[in-house]
């Protein structure tokens, strides 16, 4: 399986953002905390994830969207692969303090850094699990305003390819006119991983949001 350099930052920088959020350091990892220009008021974040009376009920899932055959544009029929039950959803208040941080991160994580939250902003991160095998989760008491949903998880990526089987020549008149390669077209399944992100925004105190955390490859 091919990899471009870029796909490997986007993937390690995802790493190192989760490992912000969630202390999952158990990697090599300088970790470190920033001051920041925004400031943070955690009686107010912590009342926005835990004071209203909102709901954001979501599905996460990945799903191929290749076809096969080059030029031709046909409809998904490629089955959605639900994130399994237990699997981590996080919702981050989106104030600007956490904007802010995220925007260092990115900046850190391609030179595999951590930046840590403060403890306090940290305690008001939520995070809930999948809970059926159908992707399903849901957060609730929250307050109007907008929310990060961040989840990552494992699925099988369907990779399509060819190789020369041989050659075949052309001739007019007996005479040799030039070659074609002889091309055998097959597919294979490789693991992959899902980083799923969704900005979600409540507009009015009881709002219900029904979301998609996907994937289309």
């Amino acid at each position: 399986m091919n990899i471009s350099f870029k796909t490997l930052l986007t993937k390690k920088i995802h790493l190192f953002f989760t490992a912000g959020v969630l202390s999952l350091t158990t990697f090599q990892a300088q970790s470190f905390t920033v001051e920041q220009k925004a400031k943070f008021d955690k009686k107010h974040t912590m009342q926005l994830v835990t004071g209203g009376k909102s709901v954001i009920k979501g599905q996460a899932f990945a799903r191929d969207n290749e076809s096969g055959i080059k030029g031709i544009a046909v409809l998904n029929i490629n089955k959605k692969q639900f994130a399994p039950r237990g699997t981590t959803v996080v919702l981050i208040p989106y104030t600007d303090y956490y904007k802010e941080w995220i925007e260092v991160s990115k900046k850190y994580g391609k030179q595999g850094k951590v930046v840590q939250l403060p403890k306090e902003a940290k305690e008001c991160i939520r995070v809930v699990q999948i809970t059926n095998d159908e992707g399903n989760f849901e957060f609730n008491n929250l307050m109007p305003g907008q929310y990060l949903l961040y989840s990552q998880f494992g699925y099988e990526h369907t990779q399509h390819a060819s190789e020369v089987v041989g050659r075949k020549d052309y001739y007019v008149n007996n005479s040799y006119q030039g070659s074609s390669d002889i091309l055998s077209y097959f597919t294979y399944g490789v693991n992959a991983s899902a980083y799923v992100d969704k900005v979600v925004t409540i507009k009015n105190d009881g709002d219900v949001e029904h979301i998609k955390l996907k994937k289309t490859l």
